[in-house]
């Protein structure tokens, strides 16, 4: 399972790296995200796997800050737990750093807080329910007019124990068909939670 996890996984990255057909980001744009992702255990959860599906909006806040409202479900078959579900609402606010591009305006760094609820049965995020607080950075890096990257991580962890945290790493690679349709395919792994993500997204700009 985890090799065609892996094989999948580098197919959509070699698409993405030879695949260039204006110049259109995920920050700073007014989108919609609809995406489905599959959750592959490693190590000590090699058995365990996942179904998430997700929608997302994109809003710009300021001419370097955007808002972004996320709603997600997941179903989990775990062993020896079963099937589990969870599921999530986070509203982040993410200042993007244009002035201070470099490289000719490859590289736009980010760094984002945010707010959100989870009930977790399946604890792939944390280990309880409730509030919770994030801390995101990273950058994104333009490759074409319509091919970019985007690379980073967030800490989160729940409001009523800071304690129970964990790290995210995040990346993906996004193409814009035009200015309207727009698809990405997006990594992420925990640090803590032995669980490899991959999925793909539609996106929608409507400006």
């Amino acid at each position: 399972m985890k090799q065609v996890f892996f094989s999948h996984f580098l197919c959509f990255l070699s698409l993405f790296w030879f695949t260039s057909v204006s110049a259109k980001s995920r920050l700073g744009e007014y989108y919609l995200g609809f995406g489905y992702s599959m959750a592959d255990g490693d190590k000590q959860s090699s058995h365990d796997t996942g179904d998430i599906l997700s929608i997302m909006a994109n809003s710009p806040a300021t001419q370097s800050a955007d808002w972004r409202l996320a709603l997600e479900y997941g179903n989990y078959d775990l062993v020896p737990d079963g099937d589990k579900t969870s599921w999530g609402l986070t509203l982040d606010y993410i200042m993007h750093y244009d002035d201070y591009v470099f490289q000719n305006g490859m590289f736009r760094p980010y760094f984002g807080i945010g707010l959100g609820y989870f009930s977790d049965g399946a604890k792939i995020h944390l280990n309880d329910n409730g509030f919770n607080w994030s801390l995101m950075v990273g950058s994104e890096m333009l490759f074409t007019d319509d091919l970019s990257m985007y690379f980073g991580g967030s800490f989160y962890g729940m409001w009523s124990d800071f304690g129970d945290n964990d790290w995210k790493w995040d990346v993906g690679f996004t193409w814009w068909i035009n200015d309207i349709h727009g698809i990405s395919i997006d990594y992420q792994r925990p640090a803590e939670k032995d669980m490899n993500f991959i999925g793909l997204k539609y996106l929608y700009s409507w400006q």
